[in-house]
């Protein structure tokens, strides 16, 4: 099947590396997958290095939007506007739309795509249109269950304000007065400088001077992220909103409890009691309440980690995620 993706852009964040995970699966099956992109492939905000050089390992990028009509059906990244839906417009019935949170929802319309695909049911009912759920898969790595973990808890994202990196730095300052102790991770970077990111920065060296050890990664392609995250023992999940969560998602696989915000699909992810727990929303003592269970009982926090990994394993599985996608394109197609 000759599949078109066309892709608003290639920065970094979970909806563009599901695009790119998606195409090497659908190319590892045999598929055909054409790419154009709207973003220039030389500017550094808009187009990872990382992520290019891997999706143009298993697909032909094309120079116009209409060089995409003749696949057997174009996926949409869900951010396309009405502007740059119109080359696709006279075969619109072989188009299918992948909304990933709800700014991609107001992004997209009015005009949304006749095949709707929402990431989780909470964009689901945010769309308010009739659509299929696929949860977003991710590839499993491989987890050493008695390798030491170095790092106490652990933030992954993106530094931007939605993810509240703050809170996670208030978070960790609190566990660190309280503990005596504390080593933080920061699986997170942007590559574009912002007022967010300096305050970000001048927190983690206050912290750093005060005696708490704190590491930022920066910026990490998928591969190297899963070696950060099997360091850690907790992810702590801060964010004030998230269309799916696929940091939790992650996590789980790599072996971490996760002590989350009660927000969007999230609450579909973390099963409560049992892979994770949910805090009072934004309040850096709930968090460090779970955290102090966890890291005071390392038994109870293998034993949520077991449960993550093998729940990961049965309800976000990447090849069941590809075959729900095959399954639709070939109904699009047919």
């Amino acid at each position: 099947m000759k599949i078109g993706l066309s892709l608003v852009d290639l920065a970094m964040g979970g909806a563009q590396n599901f695009f790119v995970q998606l195409a090497q699966g659908l190319a590892n099956r045999g598929h055909i997958i054409s790419t154009y992109m709207h973003s220039s492939r030389d500017d550094p905000i808009h187009t990872a290095p990382t992520l290019l050089a891997s999706l143009e390992s298993v697909a032909e990028f094309v120079t116009r939007p209409r060089n995409l009509l003749a696949c057997d059906v174009i996926q949409l990244d869900g951010y396309h506007n009405l502007r740059r839906k119109l080359p696709y417009l006279q075969v619109f019935h072989k188009c299918v739309e992948t909304y990933h949170s709800s700014y991609s929802i107001r992004r997209s319309g009015p005009y949304y795509a006749p095949h709707r695909i929402a990431m989780s049911q909470a964009i689901q009912a945010a769309l308010k249109r009739s659509s299929q759920v696929i949860y977003q898969g991710v590839p499993m790595p491989v987890v050493d269950w008695e390798a030491n973990r170095p790092f106490d808890v652990a933030i992954l994202g993106r530094i931007h304000p939605v993810k509240q990196h703050l809170l996670f730095l208030e978070i960790c300052e609190l566990l660190y007065q309280q503990r005596g102790c504390l080593n933080a991770l920061l699986v997170s970077g942007h590559p574009r400088p912002s007022s967010y990111q300096e305050k970000v920065d001048n927190e983690i060296v206050r912290l750093q001077q005060s005696g708490l050890n704190i590491y930022l990664t920066g910026y990490l392609d998928s591969s190297a992220v899963y070696a950060q995250l099997a360091q850690a023992k907790i992810l702590l999940v801060t964010s004030e909103s998230e269309g799916y969560g696929r940091m939790a998602v992650e996590g789980l696989a790599c072996g971490l409890p996760v002590i989350s915000n009660p927000v969007g699909g999230l609450l579909e992810i973390i099963q409560a009691g049992q892979t994770g727990y949910f805090v009072d929303l934004n309040n850096a003592s709930s968090f460090a309440k779970y955290a102090n269970l966890f890291l005071d009982n390392p038994s109870l926090c293998q034993a949520f980690a077991r449960r993550g990994r093998a729940d990961v394993e049965r309800r976000f599985s990447y090849e069941a995620m590809l075959d729900a996608y095959e399954n639709l394109y070939h109904q699009v197609a047919q």
